[in-house]
């Protein structure tokens, strides 16, 4: 008697304790962003960032679990797409296949630039106060040069992803209606917010989806893909 679960089973396992994981680390993630960063100072001046990290003490820590964290979460959140992808191939094999390559493609881009900007924004403030004045100007004048700063690029490939994830799920009942439709709703979100970044269009509030499906809806996603692919595993 063959008593070995199925691959898929153990596929679902992993993905499910990995979305649980990068949910929570997201989750924590953005409430330290918004409790330690939002108004403390100019994201495109290397002397107010020099300055905030030199009057907190803690700004350093904060900093390192923020993009750290989020660094973390988006290698774990890998395995969600996988395991999810798995369970919804079948319903539509090419969409799937496509928009969880772009997924992939997305979480690595945001795990990247937050490491990069996590060690090249910190080194240029911390750097900052022993420049002279012709080397402070030259560098504020170039900026902090954070990779993707409009976060267009994570946007754009992840934004795809959850629309046909929470589509394909709606119509073949493989998630939770209310899940499927934070799907939807986080895919529109993505990508409204790219276009409007792109098209620099006036009137759409643009802080506000992105923070919105950032901190809020792509946490609780994660968490709800987890739960669902562990009762799947079981």
């Amino acid at each position: 008697m063959n008593t070995q679960k199925p691959f898929g089973d153990d596929m679902a396992r992993v993905a499910s304790i990995c979305s649980l994981a990068a949910g929570a680390i997201f989750l924590v993630s953005g409430v330290a962003f918004f409790a330690s960063q939002v108004g403390r100072f100019d994201w495109n001046s290397v002397a107010s960032i020099s300055g905030y990290l030199q009057s907190h003490p803690h700004a350093g820590l904060w900093w390192t679990v923020v993009n750290g964290g989020a660094a973390a979460a988006a290698f774990l959140a890998i395995a969600s797409v996988l395991g999810l992808a798995d369970r919804l191939r079948a319903a539509s094999p090419g969409l799937v296949r496509w928009t969880s390559t772009l997924a992939v493609v997305g979480y690595a881009i945001l795990a990247v630039t937050n490491i990069a900007d996590l060690y090249q924004i910190r080194r240029l403030a911390g750097n900052y106060p022993s420049l002279d004045a012709s080397a402070r100007a030259a560098v504020e004048a170039i900026g902090t040069g954070t990779l993707d700063p409009m976060l267009n690029l994570r946007f754009m490939a992840l934004g795809p992803w959850f629309l046909a994830a929470g589509w394909v799920a709606l119509r073949t009942q493989n998630l939770p209606k209310a899940l499927a439709y934070l799907g939807i709703i986080a895919g529109c979100g993505a990508l409204l917010a790219a276009a409007a970044s792109f098209l620099d269009l006036p009137g759409i509030p643009l802080g506000l989806a992105v923070g919105a499906v950032a901190v809020v809806i792509h946490p609780i996603w994660l968490l709800g893909v987890g739960f669902a692919l562990g009762r799947r595993s079981r």
